[in-house]
C-alpha cells in the first residue's frame, strides 16, 4: 500500500490497557493489544494538561497542527457518539468519539475501507504543568498487519506535531 494510507490509518489513530494509565477504566473501547498491528508511544509535553487536551479535542482545528490532516470537521462539542469527518492524505475519513474524559482521556475508532482503527489518547498530569501524553492504536482488517512501522512512525510524528504546538499555545 502507498505510504499516504499508512500515514491516514496512523493518523486515525485512533486505547490503552489498565497499567498504561489509571485512568484507562474509563476507556470505552480498547486498543487490540494483540492486534498484529498495534502501536504505542509516549511524550512529555512542557504544557499543562488542560491545554494539551484542549488541542487535542478540538477536532476542527486539527488541520492546523497535524501535517497529515487537510481537513476535519465535527458538527458541535466534541462528545461521547459523536461523529467528525476529516481528509488527510487524500482519504475521506469517518470516524465516531467513543470516550470522550475532558483533561484525561479522548478516543475514537475509523475505517477506511477494510481496515478498522481504534485509537485512544490517555494525558496525565505531572509536576510542574506538564503532561504526559500516551497514545495507541491497533488495526484490524486485511492488510494492515503489514502496516506496524508505518503506524509507528507516524504516531511519533503525531506526538512531535502535538507537543510543538501545545508548547508554543502556553509560552
Amino acid at each position: 500500500m502507498p505510504i499516504k494510507i499508512y500515514f491516514i490509518i496512523i493518523t486515525l489513530s485512533f486505547l490503552t490497557q489498565y497499567s498504561t494509565n489509571l485512568n484507562a477504566q474509563n476507556m470505552k473501547i480498547e486498543v487490540d493489544t494483540h492486534s498484529k498491528c498495534y502501536a504505542k508511544d509516549e511524550i512529555l509535553i512542557d504544557a499543562p494538561i488542560e491545554s494539551v487536551f484542549n488541542v487535542l479535542s478540538d477536532i476542527n482545528n486539527w488541520p492546523n497542527w497535524q501535517s497529515a490532516v487537510k481537513k476535519a470537521f465535527i458538527d458541535g462539542k466534541t462528545e461521547v457518539d459523536k461523529k467528525f469527518k476529516w481528509k488527510a492524505s487524500g482519504l475521506n475519513i469517518k470516524s465516531q468519539l467513543h470516550t470522550v474524559n475532558p483533561f484525561n482521556e479522548l478516543g475514537w475508532i475509523g475505517k477506511i475501507w477494510w481496515i478498522k482503527a481504534v485509537h485512544n489518547w490517555y494525558l496525565t498530569p505531572i509536576d510542574n504543568n506538564k503532561t504526559k501524553v500516551v497514545v495507541e492504536e491497533s488495526l484490524k482488517g486485511f492488510g494492515s498487519s503489514g502496516m506496524k512501522k508505518s503506524l509507528k512512525v507516524g504516531m511519533k510524528t503525531n506526538l512531535m506535531e502535538l507537543k510543538t504546538i501545545t508548547e508554543k499555545k502556553v509560552s
